[in-house]
């Protein structure tokens, strides 16, 4: 399938993604060739489950060396369970719009670290070769938007030759 038969939808927990998965929905409708991909940056994980100090112990640095590995997986499964109900609405949004479920897939952002969200979508995007992004985007009150540059609108300038959908509420 061709990158331009595939969307990535960045889904948070803000009304502004979920009025971007509508407006997709009503857009994309039954159509039997668009594959959409619900994408989720993750938070980065606390400093404190990045690393640990060692030991000079070498039996004791593998055992800490799994014991911070298994807390970074239980971590994230827990940042994925908080964004559940976000992805939940949103694959239901697309469902009730007659997309059937074998055409939507769930993605996240995969770095540990302090995420770049631009950076996290468009890697994204590249990955599972989507020719059109989307992100839905709040108003702010004028004094803030002054000061205060939207995902959207970096993604825009810098998307990489895709489609850049930034849908306003």
């Amino acid at each position: 399938m061709e990158a331009s038969h595939h969307i990535l939808i960045a889904v948070d927990e803000t009304e502004a993604s979920t009025q971007a998965v509508r407006y997709v929905s009503r857009i994309v409708g039954k159509s039997e060739d668009i594959s959409i991909y619900l994408f989720h940056v993750l938070p980065p994980i606390p400093p404190q489950l990045l690393e640990f100090g060692g030991a000079e112990n070498p039996e004791r640095e593998q055992r800490l060396s799994t014991d911070l590995k298994k807390a970074q997986a239980e971590w994230i499964e827990n940042a994925k369970a908080a964004a559940s109900r976000s992805l939940d609405l949103a694959h239901k949004i697309l469902i009730d719009t007659g997309i059937s479920p074998a055409r939507i897939s769930t993605r996240f952002s995969s770095s540990i670290h302090k995420p770049n969200v631009v950076r996290e979508i468009l890697e994204a995007a590249e990955q599972y070769q989507c020719g059109t992004i989307v992100v839905g985007r709040h108003r702010l009150p004028w004094a803030q938007e002054l000061f205060h540059r939207h995902t959207g609108e970096v993604l825009v300038e810098t998307g990489r030759e895709r489609c850049v959908w930034v849908v306003a509420c």
